[in-house]
């Protein structure tokens, strides 16, 4: 029998309900820009999870054959750029680059939605990448059995992506700046939210 919660089941039955009522709370204390940032922020959080949590098997005919392959010390790498005895970082750069361009739109997306300042990047990316991996091990341990591979260059590409992603940020975020300087009036709309977002995260670098 085969028991298996699929990414789509979790984004349409819990990541978009638990949107929904997160706007409703939020819709009198934040305008509709910043609601609209904190949507697309959200959604892509529930595909971030999707994407490395799911799908979760839980039939028991798998638990009991992975429980029989290999056990949690088998199935992890603590070893930063070792790619196993027949492997490569050039025979691995496309699953490197997929982990990196896994968090772009996080570091990116992060200051439009919280007050991420440059020195935050001290920890974030970390905790970003060792959330995700700490996620999965956690989710193995309730299984019973490492239905992920734990590795910690996924770990150190994750936080690279962040790291690529803020910077995309800073960037916009000094051009909104220069651009509402040399504005008469304050911007408005999406426009202007992305100034706040600017300010609230660079303010004191200005």
């Amino acid at each position: 029998m085969n028991i298996e919660i699929s990414s789509e089941a979790f984004i349409l039955l819990i990541g978009l309900p638990a949107l929904a009522v997160t706007l409703l709370l939020l819709r009198r204390k934040r305008s509709a820009s910043s609601l609209f940032f904190i949507a697309v922020f959200w959604i892509y959080l529930c595909f971030l999870i999707g994407a490395t949590l799911f799908p979760i098997d839980l039939s028991p005919d798998t638990r009991a054959w992975m429980r029989s392959q290999a056990g949690f010390s088998d199935r992890m790498n603590l070893i930063p750029f070792y790619f196993g005895p027949f492997g490569s970082l050039w025979r691995s750069r496309d699953m490197l680059l997929s982990n990196i361009l896994l968090t772009v739109p996080f570091g990116f997306g992060i200051g439009f939605v919280a007050r991420v300042r440059p020195r935050d990047l001290r920890w974030l990316p970390l905790a970003v990448g060792f959330g995700i991996e700490g996620a999965q091990f956690g989710v193995g341990l309730l299984l019973g059995y490492p239905y992920r591979v734990l590795d910690i260059n996924d770990t150190l590409m994750n936080a690279l992506g962040v790291v690529a992603g803020y910077g995309l940020f800073w960037l916009l975020a000094r051009l909104m700046l220069w651009l509402d300087a040399r504005n008469g009036s304050r911007l408005k709309g999406l426009a202007g939210e992305m100034v706040l977002a600017a300010e609230r995260s660079l303010g004191e670098d200005r």
